[in-house]
């Protein structure tokens, strides 16, 4: 580094954390970002982070979510994790200031490797940094998302040292930032910036057959995979438990060949799951005019003037104005089922980046552009079958994955690098020359601005400003309406992305005039690019999304204030947290009363994608992206239509939650408590005669096993015998305890989730087989007598992981020490023998 760029350095770092706690000023009044993702995970892991409390370690089971669950997916530690704690040192800022210092300063660190100089790259990190995309994500909660993303900057400056020949900190810091990536847990984002990778591949090995550097090449993907096999060594614990998870999830192949649900799929996740969310081809424009398509379902800036005019003339009973309901999409008429928001690139960006097409020629250009093309095909989903349906079927992992407009952000790094690399010849290449520039900016300004006056007079007969299910459902009255409202809209966001154009041109073109130093110019752009992309964030991510501390360290309260509760008549944050407080207090009554250990379903907050119950209990329900897979198939087959009273007693539900007139828990009497014998055991063939037997036996008497175990299970005892207890002495999420007494050997059933890995079991200290029945249960075979039953939930993957974690780290450590050492040597006596 250049004595002369050390003080700017740290001057922007300095303004990085201004900017940062700018944005997001009500940190400074100690008020903290309410995010629903956030909430959900909060009240998951709730009972993850009292154990951490008491025990000062973690538990890598708990059972407050989906009758019971591994935490390796809700916040878990991991022992040995030297790499998360960097990672928490470099996000001292708190949330979300921390994600935005990490996305401008990283891609601050790829400007300076790439071009040394501290201007460009800070124009760069503000026209990355700031991309509409990552605020959206921010404000739902998908914190892992945007962490991820944050590292995909520094970790290319590593790949991009490599391939420079500067091995020793291209080694160091591909192999740090892409273990700090990995640690971020976010395995779709890490995954598409190696598919855009894989074109940088390409690139590279054209250029190495062509000049015929297979030397260097073969040192520089040498030690790339060195750090990459070293970045997975440093994540082991948090990757094997991860992939072992997997098998048991919804992401893994399932063992039943008849299917409930028709979202779900046998063989992982189903295409129309996987695509449920594809950017539409013709909505890709909103990286350009954010408000393209309508910006989110509840734009802020829509006025639905027409639209109330219209509906006041044409509606003339309730049941029409609830079809209209159902069919309307508010502002947003794109082809996902629904957005909080545009991926907007920015106006400045944008348009740079087509300027470059034309000014950079280095060899990195293609990947730039080729990247950002996969990034668009990839979005698309199922709006280009062909390409999706392709990666679906030959590219392993993808089936892993959901939601694959979020593919979008491999375009949202490539489009900016692309940008301020053109912008870099634009004003320091030498084979420019002054009339080619000019007559590119002018030709290709006069085009864009064309192009968006058009569309600006145009633009409601160009496009149809609806979806296709309004289409259907509303009458032409109304449906005209909306799209006159739609079209206003769509008009402002075309005139604003005009005028930064027209700015951004102007400029470029003073350069041309020799009136102003480019360093000044570059800043102005920053300036600029910072002003365009913030006035649109702000639409998404602004004031209202915070909450007083006490509501964001615990996000469901049981009463309010008077001041909260009139605040939430103008704050939807605080509002959505005030509006289950009714929920909360019966859930905490019901703790209060009655301390015992059941599960409760609560049918008031859609019981599968809600955490307000596993805040105060054990829950049959819960919020997760990855559940056990056995479990969602009970979920499909039986607990999605109707209340199925066996499953719930099997599972040991005590109270079911629902309102009449008022909200209050219903007992259940019935339910089989923590465990209990049966008499009668049902044999079965495969997976499919296990879950439709469970509708047709009692479960009280009976069990279903798998025909495997039948000879391990060969029970001989009363058929009318049902006189043993099984009662549970002690609860702790990973062991639990209990007594038994049976007067002849028979088989147990306990109310919790059968997991094939991490769990033992013992009777009386001696070890004992956990047998799965009832297609999720676990079942012990218990001799006659009175005995102590402990199981225990002490996972050999995190032993193994600790382990190989160690190892990594300290290879990594060596290596890196070891490389600086003889770079140093080597220079000193490069130095010796010049002298």
């Amino acid at each position: 580094m250049k004595k002369n760029n050390l003080f700017p350095i740290l001057g922007c770092l300095v303004l990085f954390a201004i900017i940062s706690f700018a944005y997001f000023t009500p940190l400074l009044s100690n008020k903290y970002i309410s995010q629903p993702d956030i909430i959900h995970y909060k009240g998951g892991a709730h009972e993850l982070e009292e154990y951490r409390k008491i025990h000062g370690e973690d538990t890598y089971w708990s059972n407050s979510m989906f009758g019971g669950m591994p935490t390796y997916q809700m916040g878990a530690n991991y022992p040995s994790d030297i790499i998360k704690s960097i990672d928490r040192i470099l996000r001292y800022f708190p949330t979300p200031a921390s994600y935005l210092f990490l996305l401008l300063s990283g891609f601050f660190l790829l400007g300076m490797v790439w071009l040394k100089n501290w201007k460009y790259a800070l124009l760069g990190s503000a026209m990355f940094a700031f991309s509409t995309y990552f605020f959206i994500i921010i404000g739902a909660g998908h914190n892992a998302k945007v962490h991820t993303i944050a590292y995909f900057a520094p970790f290319v400056a590593g790949v991009y040292l490599l391939y420079q020949k500067k091995y020793v900190w291209g080694f160091i810091l591909s192999t740090l930032f892409l273990s700090l990536q990995i640690a971020a847990n976010h395995p779709q984002m890490t995954y598409y910036l190696f598919l855009a990778l894989g074109i940088f591949a390409v690139v590279e090995i054209i250029q190495t057959i062509k000049y015929k550097t297979y030397k260097s090449f073969a040192i520089s993907t040498g030690l790339l995979i060195i750090g990459l096999f070293l970045a997975i060594g440093m994540n082991s614990s948090r990757l094997l438990s991860t992939y072992e998870y997997s098998k048991e999830t919804t992401r893994g192949k399932s063992e039943l060949t008849i299917n409930k649900n028709p979202t779900s799929s046998v063989k992982g996740l189903d295409t129309d799951y996987i695509t449920h969310w594809s950017y539409g081809i013709l909505e890709t424009a909103n990286l350009f005019v954010p408000n393209f398509m309508g910006g989110g379902n509840n734009e802020k800036g829509f006025k639905p003037n027409h639209l109330q005019s219209a509906l006041q003339q044409n509606i003339k009973s309730e049941e029409e104005y609830q079809q209209f309901q159902r069919a309307f999409n508010g502002s947003y008429w794109g082809e996902q089922p629904g957005t909080s928001g545009p991926a907007y690139q920015g106006a400045v960006v944008i348009f740079l980046a087509i300027l470059a097409l034309f000014y950079y020629s280095g060899k990195y250009k293609w990947w730039l552009v080729f990247a950002t093309l996969l990034s668009f095909l990839l979005a698309w989903g199922k709006n280009f079958g062909i390409f999706t349906n392709f990666m679906i079927e030959y590219f392993p992992f993808y089936t892993k994955f959901r939601a694959v407009s979020s593919a979008l952000v491999i375009a949202e790094f490539t489009i900016p690098l692309l940008a301020l690399l053109g912008l870099y010849a634009y004003f320091n290449d030498k084979t420019l020359k002054s009339v080619y520039k000019k007559k590119v900016l002018l030709v290709s300004s006069g085009i864009i601005v064309l192009g968006l006056l058009i569309l600006y007079l145009f633009g409601l007969h160009l496009f149809s400003f609806h979806t296709k299910l309004e289409g259907e459902y509303i009458s032409t009255s109304i449906l005209e309406a909306i799209k006159e409202d739609r079209f206003s809209l769509f008009q402002k966001d075309v005139l604003r992305t005009l005028i930064f154009v027209i700015f951004t041109g102007g400029i470029l073109y003073v350069s041309l005039l020799n009136k102003l130093k480019s360093d000044y110019l570059v800043l102005s752009l920053a300036i600029l690019s910072l002003l365009d992309l913030w006035g649109v964030n702000k639409r998404y991510l602004n004031d209202d999304n915070f909450v007083e501390k006490s509501l964001y360290k615990n996000p469901f309260p049981t009463q309010a204030s008077e001041q909260q509760i009139q605040r939430a008549e103008h704050d939807p944050s605080l509002a959505r947290i005030l509006n289950v407080i009714p929920v909360n207090q019966v859930l905490e009554e019901i703790k209060e009363k009655d301390p015992s250990n059941y599960r409760i379903y609560n049918l008031l907050l859609s019981p599968f994608n809600e955490t307000n119950t596993s805040y105060f209990h054990q829950s049959i329900g819960g919020y997760h992206g990855a559940k056990l897979r056995r479990y969602q198939d009970v979920i499909d087959f039986y607990l999605t239509d109707s209340l199925n009273f066996p499953i719930l007693d099997m599972l040991n539900t005590k109270y079911i939650i629902t309102a009449d007139s008022i909200i209050r828990p219903i007992p259940n009497p019935n339910n089989n408590g923590n465990a209990w014998f049966v008499n009668d055991l049902v044999f079965v063939n495969n997976a499919d005669e296990e879950i439709s037997q469970l509708a047709k036996i009692n479960n009280k008497k009976q069990a279903i096993v798998n025909r495997k175990y039948q000879q391990e299970l060969n029970i001989s005892q009363p058929k009318d015998s049902l006189k043993g207890t099984i009662t549970l002495e002690k609860y702790q999420p990973n062991q639990l305890t209990y007594k038994s007494y049976n007067a002849n050997e028979q088989l147990g059933v306990f109310s919790e989730i059968y997991y094939p890995y991490g769990w033992t079991a013992t009777i009386d200290g001696n070890p004992a087989t956990i047998y799965p029945v009832n297609y999720l249960l676990r079942a012990l075979k218990i001799p006659k007598g009175t005995h102590t039953i402990v199981f225990k939930f002490d996972p050999p993957v995190i032993h193994k992981g600790k382990t190989i974690t160690q190892i990594s780290f300290i290879i990594f450590i060596l290596l890196s020490a070891g490389f600086l050492f003889w770079d140093t040597w080597k220079k000193k006596k490069k130095q010796s023998v010049h002298s």
